[in-house]
């Protein structure tokens, strides 16, 4: 990774303004793990099976980065030859301040990752990381 040097990251200029007057922290990696709607036959996973995997993602998400985010992110993936769309797929979001932080949790991420699988029925699992030009807005608050 090219070192960081202010102003840039990356090979990327970074604007040093900031619209608000209020603190601005970068965050500089995201993370993101895929929630199935779908066991590996296709079947649809139970709702508590499913809300329950959902669950366990954000907390540790959270625990590893300070926060989490569930949006709605259908996919498609091929199941006994056919290609099957998984509407109620969700994708569990975080962000962090660095790819060496997020390393300093890949083990655990690895881990948690391994028993949704195995906890929902899926032939793989999906980890999501990569650089990114994400901030957070602290806020006071009350605002």
């Amino acid at each position: 990774m090219t070192p960081l040097v202010p102003g840039r990251y990356g090979r990327y200029p970074v604007p040093q303004n900031n619209a608000t007057d209020r603190p601005r922290r970068d965050k500089r990696y995201l993370v993101a793990i895929p929630v199935p709607f779908f066991d590996r036959r296709g079947r649809e996973l139970s709702a508590s099976g499913f809300s329950a995997g959902r669950r366990s993602r954000k907390q540790e998400l959270t625990e590893c980065f300070g926060g989490a985010t569930a949006v709605p992110a259908p996919g498609t993936n091929i199941v006994g030859g056919k290609i099957l769309y998984e509407a109620g797929q969700v994708l569990v979001v975080s962000a962090c301040d660095s790819r060496e932080q997020f390393l300093a949790h890949r083990d655990r991420i690895e881990a948690l990752v391994t028993r949704m699988g195995e906890d929902l029925d899926q032939d793989a699992v999906f980890v999501l990381a990569f650089d990114s030009d994400s901030f957070l807005i602290e806020l006071e608050e009350g605002e």
